[in-house]
């Protein structure tokens, strides 16, 4: 079979109007049933998730648990933008580009493939790869921001972005800000304020230039190690590709790179295996503004 891929945008759409689990069937459904116009049947669907996905409680044998799952498939894919269900009881997977037409102006969609359509058959490593997705471009991410996007706790976006970057799907890159200078005790004692005032944890201290600077973690950065592009764009269909960058002016940035090594420190996804380092753009955002958000009585 062809390789599978995810539509990023749609992504986007499932989180803000249906279930992320639909978007899974519904992947697996235009797989298998594209040859039939993504026309199926519950039970022909559940046994293609026995068959090729690993749900044993879906066999026919007595004591099956297909009659329960039906009755979700029923409630997930009758109320999903995804699908239509048909006079004679049977599902159509909808259109991709219709889908997202109706929500995204525009014929240009990003797209990751899958390394190994056995992602598919587990919730958890499809949520993880939905999130790798979501997270991986050419900019600063919080997991904060992405939690509350994903409807989830930090926590479960940090397991993420971990599982990912251990199995090489997608690269996070840690960024960290230098601010506060001194000696090494002066750098020791402003971090240890940081933590017990504001519960801010930072990386230890590093010598640069003769003195200690102090280090503030910043909004990680993410790239993918997996096939991705851009559908409609033929100079990005055989090969793989980040999103492109999008130029901004220097004093919207919240953080500027350090100048001896500003053309590579813009690029994101040079050397990946470095770690980044940026100063505060004092014209719109300084350290005062990053311990107010980030300190546990002042945010």
């Amino acid at each position: 079979m062809e390789p599978v891929r995810l539509n990023r945008d749609l992504v986007k759409i499932v989180y803000k109007y249906g279930d992320l689990d639909a978007y899974r069937l519904y992947v697996i459904a235009r797989r298998h049933f594209s040859a039939r116009s993504g026309i199926f049947s519950p039970d022909e669907l559940c046994d293609l998730l026995h068959q090729g996905y690993g749900r044993a409680s879906l066999h026919r044998r007595p004591g099956n648990g297909r009659r329960r799952y039906q009755n979700r498939l029923a409630e997930l894919l009758g109320g999903s933008l995804l699908f239509t269900a048909l006079p004679d009881g049977r599902y159509r997977a909808n259109s991709e580009r219709a889908v997202v037409s109706r929500f995204k102006k525009g014929s240009r969609h990003g797209y990751y493939t899958l390394p190994e359509a056995s992602i598919l058959a587990s919730k958890r490593h499809f949520f993880d790869f939905c999130v790798g997705m979501l997270l991986s471009g050419n900019r600063f991410r919080a997991n904060k921001n992405i939690s509350k996007y994903c409807n989830c706790t930090v926590r479960r976006v940090q397991y993420a972005t971990s599982r990912n970057h251990r199995e090489e799907l997608f690269h996070k890159r840690y960024n960290f800000i230098e601010d506060f200078s001194g000696t090494y005790e002066e750098v020791l004692q402003f971090r240890a304020m940081l933590f017990n005032v504001h519960g801010i944890s930072s990386p230890l201290p590093v010598k640069r230039s003769g003195e200690w600077v102090l280090r503030l973690n910043a909004p990680n950065s993410y790239t993918a190690s997996v096939l991705s592009g851009v559908k409609g764009d033929r100079a990005y269909q055989a090969r793989q590709a980040q999103p492109t960058v999008r130029p901004g002016r220097k004093e919207e940035r919240w953080f500027i790179p350090i100048r001896e090594k500003k053309a590579g420190q813009m690029k994101l996804f040079k050397d990946p295996s470095r770690d980044k380092r940026w100063f505060f753009n004092t014209k719109v955002y300084t350290a005062n503004r990053y311990i107010q958000d980030h300190s546990r009585y002042l945010s």
